[in-house]
């Protein structure tokens, strides 16, 4: 689940899941957000606490259950967040916009953070392909590609 990167680097060098995340360019509300990802093992989306202080919103709806991860860590959902427009550009240079649901987290990192869950891909009918980084949507019956990226984990120096 959308967790913070330096715990995805700590946790697995070799973890399938962070190796599966692919990148995009995305922005809310003129909020450009360079670490966002689409994740497909995330039903929901999740936005980190920097991104809600950036966008200065207060939750609009409250939440009380916990986000358990792809790790060991849990992680208690801040509040949530509905019909949130997302913003992202094809190929083309084209801007897409889509709305979603998402839950707000304090995941510890100073710069903002959008993770795309599975029901916003299936809201779009999202084709993701980890072997090739293009994006395919569908989006009121037009098709959009999407240009995406995936990012190797840092790995530590051993300390001598």
């Amino acid at each position: 689940m959308c967790q913070s990167h330096t715990v995805q680097k700590k946790e697995s060098k070799s973890d399938e899941w962070f190796l599966s995340l692919q990148y995009l360019n995305a922005s809310i509300n003129d909020l450009s957000i360079s670490e966002s990802f689409l994740d497909n093992g995330s039903e929901f989306g999740v936005l980190n606490d920097a991104t809600i202080n950036a966008l200065r919103w207060k939750a609009n709806k409250p939440s009380n259950f916990d986000i358990k991860g792809n790790s060991k860590y849990i992680t208690e959902s801040l509040g949530w967040f509905t019909d949130v427009l997302v913003s992202i550009k094809d190929k083309d240079g084209k801007t897409i916009t889509a709305t979603g649901n998402f839950a707000h987290i304090d995941n510890g990192e100073s710069e903002p953070m959008l993770c795309i869950g599975m029901t916003w891909i299936r809201n779009v009918q999202g084709i993701l392909d980890s072997s090739k980084n293009p994006f395919r949507m569908k989006l009121h019956g037009k098709s959009y590609i999407i240009s995406t990226f995936s990012k190797a984990p840092e790995v530590s120096k051993p300390e001598q």
